[in-house]
């Protein structure tokens, strides 16, 4: 992926071959809004994950920046935002100690309130299984409640944490993308209206609008790269029907036209030979 041209040090984001995992793209969102230049390496499997690990090269594989390995998406996202402060989006992490506070206070009320029903929600539309439902609508009344309290919050100001935008607004995109785009779950933000404000302004951002080019890019590359293998097990099957069918039709026959007789001739080394039988 072409960094962004800011002169900027480049970093690198692994992550598994699928980059609609939340973890990817919050941090993506992060990069986009600090305008930093960072290139993206893929990892097929767990134990391609132990590999770059055991190398040494990446020791904790998910980030790599100057100096520094992470793994945790909200981890990577406040670190990024505290070395490359004066790129990009200025307000990630507020400007004061007072603003600091309050994101880091709706930093955590995301992490330990809002994650774990949304991420069950994300989970269910991403990897249905039929006999969740009890639990999905237990994690559906757990996200509503979370979003109540949110949207008193809203009515009093335009984003979590104040009037501006920041980290505490960007680590909620992923989740709620994906519960956004399901007609199943949608009504928990259009019912609320502050919710559904807030929603609309930070989905709108640029930053994570070229998240979803991206990750629309990459599931696109994923499925061709699927339909691909998928003709070639097809291919490959056929080619063996081919000759299970021809070795019917031309069966070996009982009698052999030629033997094998082992000869020792002066001077030369034992060998085989083929020797017509007689008439």
């Amino acid at each position: 992926m072409a960094g962004l041209g800011t002169g900027a040090p480049i970093v690198k984001v692994y992550h598994e071959k699928s980059i609609i995992l939340p973890d990817v793209s919050r941090v993506l969102a992060c990069l986009y809004e600090k305008e930093i230049d960072f290139t993206r390496e893929t990892f097929s499997s767990y134990k391609s994950l132990l590999r770059l690990q055991a190398s040494g090269h990446v020791p904790v594989p998910f980030y790599d920046g100057p100096n520094k390995f992470l793994e945790e998406s909200r981890e990577i996202c406040r670190h990024i935002a505290e070395t490359y402060e004066d790129h990009g989006y200025p307000f990630l992490l507020g400007k004061d100690s007072l603003e600091r506070a309050s994101i880091e206070e709706w930093l955590h009320h995301e992490e330990h309130n809002f994650n774990p029903p949304s991420r069950s929600l994300f989970c269910h539309l991403a990897f249905p299984v039929a006999e969740e439902d009890d639990d999905i609508d237990l994690q559906t009344r757990k996200l509503e409640d979370v979003l109540e309290v949110y949207e008193q919050r809203l009515g009093d100001s335009e984003f979590l944490a104040g009037n501006k935008f920041t980290l505490a607004d960007l680590v909620h995109l992923p989740n709620s993308y994906h519960i956004t785009n399901s007609e199943k779950f949608l009504y928990l933000y259009d019912s609320r209206k502050n919710v559904q404000r807030w929603w609309h302004d930070i989905s709108s951002r640029g930053s994570w609008q070229k998240v979803l080019k991206v990750m629309h890019e990459v599931e696109r590359q994923n499925k061709q790269e699927e339909l691909d293998k998928q003709q070639q097990r097809k291919q490959e099957e056929l080619e063996k029907q081919q000759r299970r069918q021809w070795r019917r039709q031309h069966p070996p026959t009982s009698r052999s036209p030629f033997r094998l007789d082992s000869r020792e001739q002066p001077s030369t080394k034992p060998h085989t030979i083929l020797v017509r039988p007689p008439a």
